[in-house]
């Protein structure tokens, strides 16, 4: 279990794969929708996992800073719903974070990248339109809906599908029905926005369960509908078992893992490019579980002990070929429900920044391409808390839940740590009983969400720091 526990923590593992390993770190309270897509992926409850995508590129000022910590006096006070779709409210917290309190209805709205999005189905259960909507400045904003219809084929299997998606601000939202695609449960299809694009989406052909899962990327041109084997001709195409796919953000490379014939992991990197597929011990000297790309040019290579207690950190430059150590022998992080256990170590998101918490509760933030800790200021870590990275790996939701329960977080704090502006600030919130919280999650780059019922109505609220 030792490779999949290192993937969980490091946000890489696909749901198909997590459905047989064991679930006992960085714990999930993940949202109660029926959708598993990318534009979901995000909306997983306290959980220290990573998202698709780069990090941020670091500056020299940033490692030789102490990062600040705000925690603002006012607490907020959610209000309760009104029942009125899309009627929007706005709340300034001590100046320093802005609050849109976005009232849906009796209806179920799901997001995903910045927008709202709602499914009519026909008396069969077919979809018959897919709507969204922006949320921007206390409105409401409908967006304009595009469908595209696919065929391809992998492995002998006809594969075929409507994707439906739209633009705002330079974000793609996508969806896709997962119980009308015409394939068995085994054989299906997902797909994946790809970082700062809007004409492509990654289209992922899947079979098999748990051991046997497998799956193969294509590139989708949206304006075209174009199916293109971005893989063809690197020797890709020819791995058996591949289970998960890591892009270096211009797509000019991606870090292919399989499950060997030993049942363990094997590494492969791929430069699309130059059209070559080398191992990774191979290339970079180094016998690792797992690798992430730091940048486009970076690699993380990354070892952990047998038990799953410590790991090492390698960063390899691809473009000379060099190896560096940047963590040795780092505890790992996990977990505990029983507060009174003693817990350190280091949290992974699956880019280039980590974070580390010492004996004491004093929180780091680690760049792993050089190995730099770099403390946050007057702040002492909850264990009740959790972290989840922004799709960028720019900024990190932090949480305190009241109670763990994945059917009533009751969230009590909310922050943003910001590696752009080296700021951390965190507000209290006063519980409101009458309503039940359902999932916290980042809503776009900037904004963090929470969702919310109450009396068989929902909303949406809204929070950029």
């Amino acid at each position: 279990m030792k490779a999949e526990r290192l993937l969980e923590a490091f946000g890489q593992l696909e749901e198909q794969y997590i459905e047989e390993a064991a679930p006992d770190a960085h714990k999930a309270m993940r949202l109660s929708k029926a959708r598993k897509n990318a534009a979901a992926a995000a909306a997983l409850l306290l959980i220290f996992a990573g998202v698709f995508g780069t990090a941020m590129v670091a500056s020299a000022g940033f490692r030789q800073m102490v990062l600040s910590f705000f925690h603002i006096g006012q607490v907020e006070s959610a209000p309760d719903h009104n029942g009125d779709a899309f009627h929007i409210s706005k709340a300034d917290i001590g100046g320093l974070v802005k609050a849109e309190y976005v009232q849906l209805g009796d209806s179920y709205y799901d997001s995903g990248f910045g927008t709202l999005y709602q499914v009519d189905r026909k008396e069969n259960g077919e979809i018959g339109s897919v709507r969204f909507w922006a949320i921007e400045d206390g409105n409401a904003i409908a967006l304009k809906t595009q469908k595209n219809s696919f065929s391809a084929n992998w492995q002998g299997n006809s594969y075929q599908g409507d994707l439906y998606w739209c633009t705002n601000d330079g974000s793609l939202s996508l969806y896709w029905d997962e119980d009308f695609h015409g394939l068995s449960e085994t054989n299906y299809w997902f797909a994946h926005s790809v970082s700062g694009r809007t004409d492509v989406a990654l289209l992922y052909l899947s079979q098999g369960k748990q051991r046997d899962y497998a799956q193969y990327p294509l590139l989708y041109h949206l304006d075209t509908g174009e199916v293109e084997d971005i893989l063809q001709g690197t020797g890709a195409e020819a791995l058996s078992f591949v289970y998960d796919c890591q892009w270096s953000d211009d797509l000019s490379k991606v870090i292919l893992t399989c499950r060997d014939a030993n049942d363990g992991m094997a590494s492969y990197f791929c430069d699309v490019a130059a059209k070559s597929l080398v191992r990774l011990p191979t290339l970079t000297g180094v016998e690792t579980e797992r690798a992430i790309f730091a940048d486009d040019d970076t690699l993380l290579l990354v070892q952990a002990t047998e038990d799953w207690s410590t790991c090492s950190v390698f960063s390899y430059d691809l473009t000379v070929a060099a190896l560096t150590q940047t963590l040795c022998q780092e505890k790992i992080f996990e977990e505990y429900r029983d507060f009174s256990m003693e817990n350190y170590g280091m949290m992974f998101f699956g880019g280039r920044y980590g974070l580390y918490v010492d004996p004491t509760g004093i929180l780091s933030v680690v760049d792993l391409k050089t190995g730099d800790k770099t403390p946050v200021n007057n702040f002492t870590f909850d264990p009740r808390g959790g972290f989840l990275s922004n799709f960028s790996n720019t900024k990190l939701l932090y949480s305190v839940s009241e109670t763990l329960s994945e059917e009533s977080p009751s969230i009590s704090q909310l922050g943003v740590l910001n590696l752009e502006s080296k700021t951390f600030t965190v507000f209290d919130r006063k519980d409101n009983e009458n309503l039940e919280e359902l999932s916290i999650s980042w809503f776009d780059d900037d904004r963090v969400q929470i969702d919310n019922s109450q009396s068989d109505t929902y909303a949406l609220y809204l929070y950029q720091f």
